[in-house]
């Protein structure tokens, strides 16, 4: 790879992760900030010039074009050249007779005292000034000219159908005036009436625009208004800017130009100084490669060659430049400069900043030369999305990948994007498919990419470089836009994607933030008694964080259900209604859907909202067993309009979704605190790994250890039971059925080796781990025992023991 890499820098993006391993070049474009930059404008276009005065209808057929507006300084001199100006005319717009007057602002006066001049035929290609004549180019039909004082007139008429014999008058009115007259009708032909403010005299004129005005009688077809053919400005300033600038390891270079405002601006012997910061120095003058020319002159006389442009510094932090001999005219160059790293202990990374010095006056006291830098680059999101979860098609944040310096990436290396479990990728989610979802800008030669969805839940967009970034060019960058994920339901907070990759960027970016869908709230939380039926709740509220975040969608059922936990049902079906919003609701019930032991209210959407919308489940009161532990009561809020993604996505890829049936949001709707009568109360504390454990403070020792496995703590069914206060005549094991049973005052709980079947008084509950035997132990899973015999477990991750609390 070439060691030095052109780039230019563009708008940079907020957020890098670093990565990669070698150094540098990162490159900038910097505008210069110029005295001449409206001069500059309006010279370079001859745009029509509106009037101050609105026009009347009549004047609608006449404008004004400025040809040049050349920059003057503010002294005095007898011979100033101002711009050149066009009256354009349209057809049949002026009458024999008709005048305009033009009028030069303060502390600028005509030459001469000449009272009347009628101008005569000089060709088709020039006008009269100062007894020379001047080539003002080709132009069609005729052209007749005068010079009264400076001011040179010609007419051009475009198809030679208009009486051009003597077709202007040009008239003396006073030292800074004069009027024209038009002496022949334009019936059949545009005409064009050009002005030439050549050799006027200046009167130390004032900084800024010279505006001309021109006054014109209502009726005469001619606009008034004023032209801009000239702006002043201060003597001797000189503006400076650093364009080409390069990123580099080593070696730099850059096109410093210098412009100045007026001529001889930059003055003999006067000097302008680039000092770099410490780590650098100058290294060389790249040759021009013409007339010995050590700058490229872009205007203007200034001498640009080595004998006159005296530059000192090289091998050194201060470059000196200084002209021998003046301008006559404003003039400009372009002087290639160069300069390396000297010092890697002291150069800085980042911009290299070089501060301007020296006699000359200039518009800047430093400039950007170029940047120092490491190969690499990183991914950023410059505006994370608000996106809602249970859905899918939600759109995140654009995200940015993009090289330090160009050819930092490599063909066939990867940037990888991981989401996290609770997100999937929209075209993995939907179809299962590797098809990307979304669109891609790209610049310099990182078009050509790869996307696939790798790991088996196909959580990890890959995407694979084919071919290597240009060297020498500008950082090749690549935005993913429109980017569509799916989060499961009752996700919340940030959504951030880790990065990693053969590549080397790693890190991590947010690419959105997750609100749930709908939320659930509670208008009390009363305490109920086990085994009573027709207790009373509080008032249940459904609420939408977004207008149809209730949702029909693609073939849903449109269902909503309120699940309650096992041994909690509803004693009744209550009102259920929309309290705000517009959203519809139909088909209100209550049930166990096969479950006995289960309560849901069930509803179905009929239409969805267009604003956030508000559900009152009124009043509701439930049933609750005696199979019901102590604690908190509390429901899940399901179904398909709910929790989409949890029934809808692809294969296996939220599989686990599926399997949990994720809830979008729960609350906890009231609390049991009337404890099961006949059990002993006891407090045991089992270590992890160890067969030491205490029962209210004695130490005892089991046969086997506890153990945590997939999140669940085992423990031996005798050390188990006795935790839980069972005593030991009410551990039974049936060898034939590989069946415990636990039996602890009305409660029955029993557990089948290697299955995850949990019985409570004739009710089965699902476990999400097994009971199984260890060394020839029973073992069970305590958090599953603990709840159907009403006890609790508070794990310290720190001390790695476990503390279960028979409750009774």
């Amino acid at each position: 790879m070439s060691d030095k890499i052109r780039q230019k820098d563009k708008n940079n993006i907020s957020v890098y992760i670093q990565g990669g391993e070698k150094k540098v070049m990162t490159k900038f474009n910097k505008k210069m900030i110029n005295v001449l930059a409206t001069a500059t404008l309006v010279a370079g276009v001859a745009a029509p010039i509106a009037a101050l005065t609105a026009p009347t209808a009549i004047h609608a057929s006449s404008s004004y074009s400025v040809l040049t507006t050349p920059t003057i300084n503010s002294a005095a001199n007898t011979n100033v050249e101002l711009g050149r100006v066009k009256v354009n005319v349209g057809k049949a717009s002026v009458k024999a007779g008709s005048s305009f007057t033009v009028t030069l602002p303060k502390g600028f006066e005509f030459k001469g005292d000449k009272a009347t001049a009628v101008v005569g035929v000089v060709g088709a290609k020039g006008v009269q000034k100062n007894g020379e004549k001047t080539d003002w180019g080709s132009v069609s039909g005729a052209t007749y000219g005068s010079d009264i004082y400076g001011l040179g007139v010609y007419v051009d008429g475009d198809d030679n159908k208009i009486d051009l014999t003597e077709p202007v008058l040009v008239q003396s009115l006073s030292s800074n005036s004069v009027r024209i007259e038009v002496k022949a009708d334009n019936p059949n032909d545009d005409l064009g009436i050009y002005l030439n403010f050549a050799n006027i005299k200046a009167n130390s004129p004032s900084t800024g625009p010279v505006k001309v005005a021109i006054d014109a009688a209502s009726d005469s077809g001619l606009t008034s208004g004023e032209v801009t053919v000239a702006n002043v400005v201060s003597s001797g300033q000189v503006s400076l800017a650093a364009a080409d600038t390069v990123s580099a390891s080593e070696d730099f270079t850059f096109t410093l130009k210098a412009k100045e405002a007026t001529a001889k601006s930059l003055k003999s012997n006067n000097t302008i100084k680039l000092k770099l910061p410490s780590g650098f120095k100058w290294s060389s003058i790249p040759a021009q490669g013409t007339n010995n020319s050590v700058a490229a002159r872009l205007y203007g006389d200034l001498d640009t060659s080595l004998a006159n442009l005296n530059i000192t510094g090289v091998d050194t932090d201060t470059l000196t430049i200084a002209p021998l001999k003046e301008s006559s005219v404003a003039s400009a160059f372009n002087l290639k400069l160069a300069y390396k790293v000297d010092d890697e202990s002291s150069a800085k990374k980042g911009d290299v900043t070089a501060n301007i010095t020296g006699t000359a006056s200039t518009d800047v006291g430093s400039l950007v030369v170029g940047n120092y830098g490491e190969y690499g680059g990183g991914v950023s999101v410059e505006k994370p999305t608000t996106i809602l979860a249970g859905q899918d098609e939600q759109r995140i944040g654009d995200i940015s990948i993009k090289e330090t310096i160009a050819g930092s990436i490599r063909k066939d290396r990867t940037v990888t994007l991981r989401l996290p479990e609770g997100a999937r990728w929209q075209s993995p989610f939907k179809t299962g498919s590797s098809d990307f979802v979304g669109t891609t800008e790209y610049a310099n030669g990182m078009s050509n990419v790869e996307f696939d969805y790798s790991d088996s839940d196909k959580r990890t967009l890959r995407i694979k470089f084919k071919n290597d970034t240009t060297d020498g060019s500008d950082p090749g960058k690549l935005i993913l836009k429109n980017v569509e994920v799916a989060t499961q339901p009752g996700f919340s907070g940030d959504l951030n994607v880790e990065v990693a990759g053969s590549q080397g960027f790693t890190g991590s970016v947010k690419v959105a933030t997750v609100k749930k869908a709908v939320t659930l709230a509670a208008a009390s939380k009363p305490t109920l008694t086990i085994g009573l039926g027709d207790q009373q709740l509080g008032d249940i509220t459904i609420t939408e964080a977004a207008r149809e975040a209730l949702t029909k969608k693609n073939n849903s059922s449109g269902q909503v259900v309120l699940e309650l936990p096992i041994g909690v049902r509803f004693a009744t079906t209550p009102e259920v209604k929309v309290t705000s919003g517009d959203l519809k609701i139909k088909s209100v019930s209550t049930d166990t859907y096969g479950d006995s032991d289960k309560g849901r209210l069930s509803f179905y959407i009929d239409s969805e909202s267009s604003t956030p919308s508000t559900i009152t489940i009124s009043a509701p009161k439930v049933v609750v067993d005696r199979t019901v532990a102590q604690g908190d009561i509390v429901a899940k809020l399901k179904g398909e309009a709910a929790s989409y993604t949890a029934y809808k996505g692809n294969g296996t890829v939220t599989q686990n979704w599926k399997d949990n049936n994720t809830a979008a949001d729960e609350i906890a709707i009231a609390t049991i605190g009337t404890p099961a009568p006949g059990a002993t109360k006891t407090k045991a504390v089992f270590t992890l790994g160890s067969t030491s454990y205490t029962v209210n403070g004695e130490t005892k020792t089991a046969d086997v250890a506890a153990y945590a496995q997939n999140g669940r703590t085992y423990l031996p069914v005798r050390y188990a039971a006795e935790a839980l206060g069972v005593s030991p005549q009410n551990i039974l094991f049936d060898k034939s059925t590989s069946t415990v049973t636990l039996i602890k005052g009305d409660r029955v709980a029993q557990i089948k080796l290697n299955t995850n079947l949990l019985t409570v008084n004739g009710s089965v509950i699902r476990m999400d781990v097994k009971a199984v035997t260890n060394k020839n132990r029973t073992v069970l899973p305590i958090f599953w025992v603990s709840r159907a015999l009403d006890a609790s477990i508070n794990y310290d991750a720190t001390a790695k023991t476990v503390t279960v609390e028979n409750n009774n």
